[in-house]
């Protein structure tokens, strides 16, 4: 539902909660676009895994971005003006079938974390029209945690394992949703002195249990 130029996001430990299980490959994005297309039109190029067998069949040559990529794997391209080769009349021709890459986007992780998607003013704008709703004391403290780790690793990117890639905004998002409740008990707390060296650390460590925790599931 929007009212204005103000779209509503939801609950956010309802989106947290879900988030969390898209990142864990749980579940798809269910992401209330509307009629914005904006991710399919900013020039994004798209992984296409060995299970995005539909879309690796079906995309065209010219839109096949050559790299070093693994084996089974694609980097799909996009048109002059920025929009996915699947895209028609505003709608995904393979919607049922879109890459797992498309399935598991959604900006509102930006607008959680204070994040900004890069130079995409379709996806700015997006992100600066969503409004989350905070029902319950949990919401408020979920987004304050999940805040605070936006925040502290956006300050200390530098000391985070390069193959993190923190610096860039849709990792540092992520990784704050994965490691907020180490935040949880901080929200109430003054900043004062913080061991920065340790408590990479730990962002470092709850990030990794949490993929590790996901592939393991994955293979059982």
């Amino acid at each position: 539902m929007s009212i204005g130029n103000e779209v509503d996001a939801g609950a956010f430990s309802d989106w947290l909660r879900a988030m969390r299980a898209v990142l864990r490959d749980e579940q798809d994005a269910a992401v209330p676009c509307g009629d914005c297309v904006g991710c399919c039109v900013s020039s994004y190029p798209i992984p296409l895994r060995p299970s995005d067998a539909v879309a690796q069949e079906q995309v065209p040559e010219q839109f096949l971005l050559h790299g070093p990529h693994p084996p089974g794997h694609m980097l799909m391209g996009f048109r002059d003006d920025g929009s996915c080769p699947f895209l028609f009349e505003r709608a995904c021709s393979i919607y049922r079938d879109r890459p797992q890459t498309c399935r598991d986007y959604d900006c509102r992780i930006f607008a959680a974390t204070g994040q900004l998607p890069g130079p995409r003013p379709i996806i700015r704008e997006r992100v600066a029209a969503w409004r989350f709703r905070y029902p319950a004391e949990e919401d408020r403290l979920d987004a304050a945690a999940v805040r605070r780790a936006a925040d502290f690793i956006g300050r200390y990117k530098d000391q985070f394992p390069v193959h993190m890639r923190v610096g860039t905004p849709v990792a540092a998002a992520v990784v704050a949703v994965k490691s907020y409740g180490l935040f949880l008990a901080r929200v109430a707390a003054p900043e004062g002195n913080v061991d920065v060296a340790l408590l990479v650390a730990e962002v470092v460590a709850v990030a990794h249990t949490f993929d590790q925790a996901s592939q393991n599931k994955k293979r059982g």
